[in-house]
């Protein structure tokens, strides 16, 4: 028997849970969330405060594994800074909560980023700026998102924070109309401009509905594609069966374990997405430990695998976010010919001082030889 090298050797005396434990905690740097990161942390090191960047993507495809990269990136990065100052704090995020009623709270969003920024007595904000606060009481509970939203700018002043990320951030569609979705987007915005920070948000191909809302937010906001593997390109499923391999030398079996030869139905029923595979394995090797199995087999990856019909809704949704994102090539066309760059439709124009701008007289009564045709008499005949 072969014993895996990706993981401890006492790992084999361990308990069941700490073997599934170790392994849910597992993820791995595979090539495009790799690119993704790199692209994100060059742009958040690099851009100025008040930046707003959408990462974008099917479901499961890891955005929750790079939202804690970033975060333990920036923190591992500001590791001296920390050190130094104890109220610092260089990142924050939250997972934005499914709306209740279909509708964004933002009074929850604003006490939940407080709660991440560790801000006492949340419940007690009050505006002192404003004339109502005046005749209120310092035990003053608040219901009013405006009250929170100042305390909240305070706050990411106070620490310092210099990014923050928002996952599952399109919750924030969750309104009744499009100007409430501008409306949205501008909060958010406004936010990041006030208090000179870069805001990163997470989600699923919904979030291209932001997208070029209005110029002043496409000056200000930058979208980043994270995609899944594509099977068609040769490279990728190179890249994919590299993935399913890294994943079996991490899975704490006495026996080696071999499912690499099965990586076309993992692909299938994961429809590329590492996440899906990631969560798929978990709940697998569960199941595995829970009966005594030696090694991961296919009846189990097979018992445990995303339904045909769940596979296909996920499929569809991100072929469609894939094939929108490549509709907006179609933009550069319609910019060039907006702009007169469009090289079928160039005149040219006559040198600065070349143009004559002395009125032509009317020459009266002459014949015009593209109007009045040679050998037609006056009257017609």
């Amino acid at each position: 028997m072969k014993r895996s090298a990706l993981f401890p050797f006492d790992l084999y005396t361990a308990s069941n849970t700490e073997k599934a434990d170790f392994f849910l905690r597992r993820s791995i740097n595979h090539p495009i969330l790799h690119k993704v990161f790199q692209e994100l942390m060059d742009k958040i090191n690099g851009s100025p405060g008040g930046r707003v960047y959408l990462i974008f993507g099917p479901t499961g495809v890891g955005k929750s594994t790079l939202y804690q990269k970033v975060k333990s990136q920036i923190l591992n990065d500001y590791l001296k800074e920390l050190n130094q100052k104890s109220g610092l704090l260089p990142v924050a995020g939250v997972e934005l909560p499914s709306p209740d009623n279909g509708k964004f709270n933002w009074k929850d969003f604003y006490q939940r980023l407080l709660q991440a920024l560790n801000e006492p007595l949340i419940s007690h904000k009050i505006d002192y700026g404003s004339k109502e606060s005046k005749r209120k009481l310092p035990n003053y509970v608040s219901y009013t998102s405006p009250e929170l939203r100042k305390s909240l700018e305070n706050a990411i002043m106070y620490r310092e924070t210099k990014t923050i990320l928002l996952d599952e951030a399109q919750h924030l569609l969750k309104m009744a109309s499009g100007r409430r979705l501008l409306d949205q987007m501008d909060a958010i915005k406004s936010l990041a401009n006030i208090t000179n920070t870069t805001f990163v948000m997470f989600g699923t191909y919904e979030l291209m509905h932001f997208f070029d809302l209005n110029g002043q937010l496409s000056r200000r906001t930058d979208e980043i594609h994270f995609r899944r593997y594509n099977v068609r390109k040769e490279s990728e499923i190179r890249e994919f069966k590299s993935v399913v391999n890294t994943f079996q030398v991490y899975l704490p079996f006495v026996e080696q374990v071999n499912i690499l030869p099965y990586w076309d139905f993992m692909y299938e029923r994961s429809v590329g997405c590492i996440g899906i595979l990631k969560e798929w394995l978990n709940t697998s090797l569960r199941d595995a430990l829970a009966n005594d199995f030696s090694t991961m087999t296919y009846d189990l990856l097979l018992k445990h695998a995303p339904s045909p019909t769940k596979s296909l809704k996920i499929a569809e949704e991100a072929i469609e976010g894939e094939r929108k994102l490549d509709g907006q090539e179609k933009n550069v066309v319609n910019l060039q010919r907006l702009l007169g760059l469009d090289s079928n439709n160039h005149e040219e124009e006559p040198e600065v001082g070349t143009i004559n701008t002395k009125k032509k007289k009317k020459n009266i009564g002459r014949r015009k030889p593209n109007r009045d045709q040679v050998g037609i008499s006056e009257n017609g005949a």
